[in-house]
């Protein structure tokens, strides 16, 4: 633990401003009762905030984050806690207590989505923000800010803050903490991960990982047009909303059918993919074309590889048939493709990093049966195209809300 507790840090909600790390730890609120209708009430004015503020409505990931926090999903959340409650009549669910977060550089909203189920189980919190502040980020922190001002039990409670990469005030926060919660890439988690918890703590991580697509040939060559447009608005989302960095965005297109199908399907893809970023006027970061052709002709030197250059805004690699998928993440619009036979083969590419299979065109007895065996080696979560980033109470295969809460055991003895 760090010995100078007046080491300071940048408070950025509530906006305090610099704070000494002893005061960010001596947090006046105290835990609260799991899923309480003053802090689902805090999250539905969270989510107004964020729904009515111009700048965060033009941003696709702050509207799902916000109508995420809307109140009707919230009381969902709660009703599903009541249902659970009365599953386990000898159980009394409680909070685990201080949570401390360590949120991802690359996804902006992430820490919100993180903190508010810990705040919904009736934690208090600590928040580790990226220092890249980004405008969307700094808007949440300012919308969270200003919440905070008139409620008295939000700011009581929560902190949300910047530091340098300080071993000692990470420290400090991890003994601070009863849970510990780590988001972020594979160096990042074995790095916090050697600093000591409480013994009595305890942690969840997400590194990083790998996601793929795989759609049915038939199925998506017999698509009506409609249908191939309402794909490609969801790939969009799924591929170009944090720059294919999220570590559920597709890097990879799994076609599952004949050979002879997969030309058709490709060319109808890219051309849907192609006006689908015209529609939406979408322009990458200015390296991304030199990032993505960088990427390729690595690539190409290792394995055999067809691609069309003059796509714009993404690069299609068609891998040929038997080439080896390599699981090196390119980002910045960059997709393999690959052909197999049947669903079954795509356990060939399940790997324990792996998350995220979007799909197309298959039925939900192949699906749960093909989830069955690649869950086993590592895959998270088997979701529609388009649903990519959808967050839910379940992430990388565990549930959200147990983690945020400790089971105290109540039975009575014979009368």
């Amino acid at each position: 633990m760090a010995d100078d507790v007046a080491t300071r840090v940048q408070v950025l909600a509530p906006a305090d401003g610099e704070a000494t790390l002893a005061q960010v730890l001596a947090l006046p609120g105290s835990p609260g009762q799991p899923f309480a209708a003053p802090r689902r009430q805090t999250l539905a004015e969270l989510s107004r905030r964020i729904l009515t503020d111009p700048s965060l409505r033009s941003d696709p990931a702050a509207v799902a984050l916000g109508y995420w926090l809307r109140r009707s999903n919230i009381d969902a959340m709660a009703q599903a806690f009541e249902r659970r409650q009365q599953a386990s009549p000898n159980t009394v669910f409680v909070p685990a207590g201080r949570v401390f977060h360590v949120a991802p550089g690359n996804v902006d909203t992430v820490f919100v989505y993180s903190w508010a189920l810990s705040y919904l189980c009736g934690n208090q919190n600590i928040v580790r923000v990226s220092g890249r502040t980004s405008q969307v980020l700094a808007q949440l922190l300012d919308a969270l800010s200003t919440q905070m001002q008139t409620d008295s039990e939000l700011a009581g409670g929560n902190r949300f803050l910047t530091y340098e990469h300080d071993r000692e005030v990470s420290e400090a926060l991890s003994n601070w903490a009863t849970h510990r919660v780590i988001w972020g890439g594979d160096e990042t988690v074995a790095e916090l991960r050697l600093l000591p918890l409480s013994p009595h703590a305890s942690e969840r991580t997400f590194g990083s990982k790998f996601s793929y697509s795989v759609m049915s040939l038939p199925a998506y060559c017999n698509a009506s047009p409609e249908t191939v447009e309402k794909l490609a608005a969801g790939f969009f989302n799924d591929v170009f909303m944090f720059e294919q960095m999220a570590c559920s965005s597709p890097h990879l297109l799994v076609w599952v059918g004949s050979p002879g199908l997969l030309d058709a399907a490709q060319t109808r893809f890219h051309a849907a993919l192609a006006q689908e970023i015209e529609r939406r006027g979408y322009r990458g970061q200015p390296g991304n074309a030199i990032h993505r052709l960088n990427f390729v002709f690595d690539l190409a030197c290792d394995v055999p590889l067809r691609a069309n250059l003059h796509d714009r805004e993404f690069l299609a690699v068609r891998l040929s048939e038997g080439a080896p998928v390599t699981k090196e993440i390119c980002g910045a619009g960059l997709l393999s493709e690959t052909r197999i036979d049947e669903l079954p083969q795509l356990l060939e590419f399940a790997q324990p990093h792996d998350q995220t299979v979007t799909h197309f065109g298959f039925d939900e007895s192949e699906l749960r049966e093909i989830a069955q065996q690649a869950g086993a080696r590592g895959v998270d979560r088997f979701v529609p195209v388009g649903e990519a980033l959808a967050f839910d109470t379940t992430w990388d295969g565990y549930d959200l809300i147990s983690d945020f809460l400790r089971q105290v055991t109540v039975r009575m003895g014979p009368t």
